[in-house]
């Protein structure tokens, strides 16, 4: 029997390097509301696209979170409340609005398989050992967030941090609780990655072969242009004061 093709388009692991960098580019570059907003829906097109539907209403909540806690801050800087407090409202949702365009496609690129971001970077050029720190930096963070879930939930059955207000009423003790087995677990992480990267030959300094296929096609290429041209587009319509 023939291998059914696949029927969805999957992205190649440089396109999302290039979309992520385009993504920092464009944040740092626009600096209207609208202009961000604009960033923000070409982000999640672009996503459509590549068939990460799943990830779109979650992108949106984070999106009117971080606006409600701006909002939040503005209100708080009318009342005359602490302007300390205000202005660190306001920062956290309107750099948090602008993070989640990189950091979408950062999130896309830390679910690529391990072997196919490596042939990527290999593909690219980079050495071998950016490719591997970039790999191990990618995938070290989920393996802490589920150590990290792990730890609370144990605490939780011992009735430690149970609910907001146990948890900042004793927030030191539960910080401490947290912090101690989140860095002897973190510590048993680094050594087995670091024996899982000795095993698989990191410090062979032969050439090294991928075993999984990797194709920087047409759609890859539009995608990157057509966040280039949104990026672009924008920049030019907030300089000229229409955004």
């Amino acid at each position: 029997m023939e291998k059914r093709k696949q029927s969805y388009f999957r992205p190649d692991p440089r396109t999302w390097l290039l979309l992520c960098l385009l993504g920092i580019a464009s944040i740092l570059l626009v600096h209207s509301e609208i202009g961000g907003l604009c960033l923000f829906l070409g982000c999640l097109l672009i996503h459509l696209l590549s068939g990460n539907t799943n990830k779109i209403l979650p992108y949106v909540l984070y999106y009117l979170v971080f606006y409600g806690i701006g909002w939040a801050g503005v209100r708080l800087l009318d009342s005359e409340v602490a302007f300390s407090v205000s202005s660190m409202l306001s920062s956290i949702g309107i750099v948090g609005r602008k993070m989640l365009i990189p950091l979408s496609f950062a999130t896309a690129l830390a679910g690529e398989p391990t072997g196919s971001l490596m042939a990527a970077l290999q593909a690219m050029r980079f050495p071998k050992a950016v490719g591997i720190a970039a790999s191990v930096v990618l995938r070290f963070f989920p393996t802490i967030s589920g150590e990290y879930r792990a730890i609370r939930s144990s605490q939780r059955f011992r009735g430690i941090g149970v609910g907001v207000v146990h948890t900042l009423t004793h927030l030191p003790s539960t910080v401490e609780y947290i912090l101690i087995p989140l860095i002897l677990r973190t510590t048993k992480v680094a050594e087995e990655l670091s024996a899982s990267m000795t095993v698989r030959g990191v410090r062979f300094s032969g050439e090294t072969i991928s075993y999984r296929p990797i194709h920087f096609s047409r759609k890859d290429g539009a995608l990157c242009v057509f966040m280039a041209l949104i990026s672009s587009a924008v920049f030019v319509l907030e300089k000229g004061g229409i955004l």
